[in-house]
């Protein structure tokens, strides 16, 4: 019991009771003060940044078709379409794709949990393809 107000009479269940009565709890309907029209809906996928497209593009399917039987990336393919995509769209690119290839196998950002097994097989089988080739342009 507090020593800064009275003790509160206590009702006939042994609860507290208040002295003033209770207040209403029902929603009170909702009046606007503005003259103004409601807002309409925002359209929020104009904000959203684009998700990548998951099926393969013609460049992706054009690049499967002419690697070797024994490097074709078929889990990769079927699990990660998006990523054949943007390997496809750099393979001409030493540089760029070398990277992304770098990005791929290395954790960087520390924690991740990886590809699934098949598909890490893919991607190390393709990446070893591709450091090896002479010339990188099969497409």
């Amino acid at each position: 019991m507090s020593s800064y107000r009275p003790p509160r009479p206590i009702g006939p269940y042994g609860t507290y009771r208040d002295h003033a009565p209770a207040p209403d709890r029902r929603a009170a309907p909702v009046t606007s003060y503005s003259s103004d029209p409601p807002d309409e809906p925002r359209d929020w996928t104009k904000h959203r940044r684009p998700q990548p497209v998951e099926f393969l593009l013609p460049i992706s399917e054009k690049l499967l078709d002419e690697l070797p039987p024994d490097v074709f990336p078929g889990a990769l393919a079927s699990q990660y379409a998006r990523i054949v995509n943007l390997i496809a769209l750099q393979w001409n690119d030493r540089e760029s794709c070398g990277r992304y290839f770098n990005s791929l196998i290395n954790d960087q950002r520390g924690g991740r949990q990886g590809f699934p097994e098949l598909v890490r097989r893919d991607l190390l089988r393709l990446a070893k393809y591709w450091y090896h080739i002479e010339s990188a342009s099969p497409i």
